[in-house]
């Protein structure tokens, strides 16, 4: 086996050697040779070191499609279970915006306050960031319109916020759930 590498690799060089400085084989063909044709023999080689040329090309080009993809990938394979623990963090808040405060110097609600921070920590650290809705222009790729209300905002503003929008990297992973201000009617 080693013997047939050696000499894949000795053949290898010897196109390499061959080709110009344009990168094309420098096999002489009929209209180079001058006062001799060349031979069917030459004529095959050309075509075939022209068809590797070409093979070669393609493969490196499908290499660097499918690295791309698996990077792509790889970069969002957790999204899904992301989406998921949003609901879980959507939760804490949720619960600890209703703690009264006589009981928010309690251990156990110091506890549930770090592990909402530990799990907003992790999460960010994952490429999440939170999308901020209030007082921006209704964008559809950002926000699920849940009502319009007549308000003094400008029309087409979000004015309220009922679920937080999150991004992913560079892609939304949630949209928020806002309400969203129209005219006043006269």
């Amino acid at each position: 086996m080693d013997e047939k590498a050696r000499k894949a690799e000795e053949l290898l060089e010897e196109r390499l050697r061959s080709r110009g400085p344009n990168g094309h084989s420098q096999i002489q063909t009929e209209e180079s040779v001058g006062d001799r044709p060349a031979t069917d023999a030459e004529q095959k080689v050309a075509e075939l070191t022209a068809d590797l040329q070409r093979l070669a090309a393609d493969f490196a080009n499908y290499r660097k499609r499918t690295d791309a993809e698996r990077a792509e990938f790889a970069r969002f394979a957790k999204a899904d279970l992301i989406a998921k623990l949003l609901d879980v963090l959507d939760g804490y808040d949720r619960a600890l915006a209703t703690v009264p405060d006589e009981l928010k110097g309690q251990p156990w609600v110091e506890g549930m306050w770090l592990v909402e921070r530990r799990l907003r920590q992790i999460l960010e650290s994952e490429g999440l960031e939170p999308i901020e809705s209030l007082g921006k222009p209704f964008d559809p790729y950002q926000h699920h319109a849940v009502a319009y209300v007549e308000s003094d905002q400008p029309e087409g503003a979000v004015i309220e916020e009922h679920q937080k929008a999150y991004r992913l990297h560079d892609r939304v992973i949630r949209p928020a759930l806002v309400t969203v201000a129209k005219k006043k009617e006269s």
